[in-house]
């Protein structure tokens, strides 16, 4: 990619938040054009043309792992499979212990989508959460092992979702209860609080319910 700036999501920082936020908030106002200029650092967005191998409902195996280490996207893969009834086997002789029933109205029905825009530096949807009606791809931070600020989850949603038809997706964060972002969320500053509303992302918290379940609540 001849030229290509540097992604936004990629300059996030704790101490210029507030600005970064403002330069995002500026760049929807300014309309999508804008928008995608300041998300992917280019006016090119066809190269990033290269969507993923990843079809729609091609989710259909678990591998049982015996034995993994914890990672996002370890836990997300659980999530979604611990959750879908046709893989009780699996989980059964899966001694990953980061496994967890969901209850609630919230579903999880699909995890690691591609960006519309998918290349270099540009990762995967986390997870798709459902309520029947809505699909909402969701960037997740998980409750140990990262440092990430809300900013930065909402830089990634809206860079993974840009391109996508309008009404595909919702976009949507989610953290764990009692967590760095759950504290910053409580916290919000007036810049945050703005983006969130303008950039109409929807946030999940992950409450636990009891011993190895944890309902999705939107906040």
């Amino acid at each position: 990619m001849d030229e290509k700036k540097e992604l936004f999501k990629a300059r996030i920082n704790k101490t210029d938040r507030a600005v970064l936020a403002r330069e995002l908030i500026d760049a929807i106002d300014a309309g999508e054009n804008a928008l995608m200029m300041l998300l992917l650092g280019t006016d090119k967005p066809e190269e990033y043309a290269a969507h993923g191998k990843y079809q729609e409902g091609a989710h259909n195996y678990c591998d049982g792992l015996v034995k993994d280490t914890f990672t996002e996207k370890r836990l997300c893969k659980c999530l979604y499979y611990r959750n879908r009834t046709q893989y009780p086997k699996e989980c059964e002789k899966c001694d990953f212990p980061d496994r967890y029933d969901i209850a609630g109205s919230y579903q999880i029905t699909d995890y690691e989508v591609p960006a519309y825009y998918y290349g270099e530096g540009i990762g995967e949807i986390d997870l798709i959460i459902s309520d029947g009606q809505k699909s909402y791809a969701t960037e997740v931070k998980p409750y140990k092992g990262n440092k990430d600020t809300l900013l930065k989850m909402i830089a990634e949603i809206m860079t993974y979702t840009i391109g996508y038809p309008m009404g595909k997706y919702e976009k949507a964060i989610a953290f764990f209860e009692g967590t760095k972002q759950h504290d910053e969320f409580l916290n919000l500053i007036p810049e945050l609080e703005e983006l969130i509303q303008k950039a109409g992302i929807t946030v999940f918290c992950f409450k636990q319910e009891a011993a190895g379940k944890y309902s999705i609540c939107k906040l």
